[in-house]
């Protein structure tokens, strides 16, 4: 199993028996949905089906959107890793989603500077985008200390959506 060690966390791919936890720690709370889609809170269904399209990414790439855990307890605290967007690419985006009760502790950073380093050792990809909610300030700076370049809004991801946009490139690229 891939797992991805810090100081705080383990990110590890992604497994069906993880539906539950994330269901009931991020996708069915309102708060934790505000800025992800159109908000909607999802039901369990929906959890699971986004699970093995994760597992069968992994399966294929060798990287996804990968579960977050807290290295002490092995509470799952949410997702980070790399998709394509809107699973349907081409351009690959990292995202990540976290339980509300530990917003602003910096494990969105944290993971993703993890997953980043996985990324540019174990994959060709020379480019990775990110998108945020316009009002979705704390993930604009948790993209910007990552190193992404803000390249402005944009509406061509999700519908037409206006959201601001990221690029980061592979070191040395």
């Amino acid at each position: 199993m891939l797992q991805l060690v810090t100081k705080r966390l383990i990110i590890r791919e992604p497994l069906e028996s993880d539906a539950r936890d994330l269901y009931e720690g991020v996708f069915s709370d309102p708060l934790a949905m505000k800025y992800i889609g159109d908000g909607a809170p999802r039901d369990l269904a929906m959890v699971e089906a986004s699970l093995r399209k994760r597992i069968a990414f992994f399966n294929e790439q060798g990287v996804s959107l990968m579960t977050v855990t807290l290295r002490d307890t092995g509470e799952i605290i949410g997702d980070c890793g790399i998709l394509p967007y809107n699973w349907e690419g081409p351009e690959i985006e990292l995202a990540y989603r976290y339980r509300p009760s530990v917003w602003g502790q910096g494990y969105a950073k944290e993971a993703g500077k993890a997953v980043l380093g996985s990324v540019w050792r174990e994959t060709e990809i020379d480019e990775l985008l990110g998108v945020t909610d316009m009002g979705n300030t704390a993930s604009q700076k948790v993209l910007l200390g990552l190193g992404f370049d803000d390249l402005g809004t944009t509406n061509a991801y999700y519908g037409g959506e206006e959201l601001r946009h990221f690029k980061i490139f592979r070191p040395g690229a």
